[in-house]
């Protein structure tokens, strides 16, 4: 058993985005993503005809016309239950630069071996993990690396979890905050860096806007005392600010009002739970996306 004869044309070219969880191809089209975020123009897979060997292509960095290939042959599941993600997979592994290649009809006048591996055995989620370190380890100098994660979503979220925790935090910290209707204001302050982002179909998504604006909101909660001390708006003594991270995590006394129309008396153990419940929701949200392509029949573009 090899690649799933849905996911292959008629030339042998395995079906860009189709995703089927578990299966070995839906981590190769991950790593070609990667690829793509890399700089890459150039990316294609393909199987053999007797399907228990895929060639992966990519190339034509900056439009500099330099390809690489990656052969994964003679592929062995461990057994026929192929769609579980911890099944090993079995096969033989090499990475060549190749020479004048034709992206059309993928014709190229030499080929240059880099690396090969004679035994592998891994998990189809490791060989995407694999293929970018023999890539990395044998490309050129001048070309990129490719990432086992996506850059772009690192930084997003990096930049919610920092904008939250100062820029958020130091408003919360000035007098709007006694304004009746300042709940609303906060809102609109978690979600407005992020609208840009829905203006470009390549990252216009209604989810990944509200779980970036979580991340913001989970953030700015966590700072907002220590931001409050650096302007001298709250207390800087140790038994201040041991007794607000007391309050966050469910060990607190009292409670106090939230800002949010109707008004709101939380206590300690509910604001815990309401970051259990913004994280939750970050993780339940980040993955709508892919969830609803792999309903719209595993296409993912």
């Amino acid at each position: 058993m090899g690649i799933d004869k849905d996911a292959v044309n008629s030339n042998g070219l395995l079906q860009k985005g189709y995703v089927k969880k578990g299966l070995l191809y839906t981590h190769i089209h991950k790593f070609l993503d990667h690829a793509e975020n890399a700089g890459y123009n150039f990316t294609g897979v393909y199987s053999n005809k007797n399907k228990n060997g895929v060639e992966i292509v990519l190339g034509d960095y900056k439009n500099n016309k330099e390809y690489y290939r990656i052969n994964l042959s003679d592929i062995v599941y461990e057994s026929t239950e192929e769609i579980k993600n911890k099944k090993t997979i079995k096969g033989k592994i090499s990475i060549e630069k190749l020479v004048g290649y034709n992206e059309a009809n993928r014709v190229y006048n030499e080929s240059q071996l880099l690396s090969r591996e004679n035994t592998v055995n891994i998990t189809p989620r490791q060989y995407t993990r694999l293929f970018s370190r023999e890539y990395n380890l044998n490309k050129d100098e001048n070309l990129p690396k490719i990432k086992n994660y996506d850059l772009k979503t690192v930084f997003l979220y990096s930049f919610a979890a920092g904008y939250g925790a100062t820029a958020v935090s130091m408003i919360d910290n000035t007098g709007l905050v006694n304004n009746a209707y300042y709940g609303f204001l906060h809102l609109g302050l978690l979600f407005t860096p992020f609208i840009p982002l829905q203006f470009s179909s390549k990252t216009r998504s209604i989810p990944r806007l509200f779980s970036l604006a979580l991340v913001s909101w989970i953030a700015n909660s966590l700072a907002y005392y220590p931001v409050g001390i650096l302007m001298g708006h709250t207390a800087d003594n140790l038994a201040s600010i041991i007794n607000f991270y007391k309050f966050q995590i469910g060990f607190g006394k009292g409670s106090y009002i939230d800002n949010y129309r109707p008004l709101l008396r939380i206590n300690s153990r509910e604001k815990a739970l309401s970051y259990l419940g913004r994280a939750g929701l970050v993780g339940v949200l980040s993955q709508v996306d892919k969830i609803l392509k792999k309903l719209k029949g595993g296409k993912r573009r």
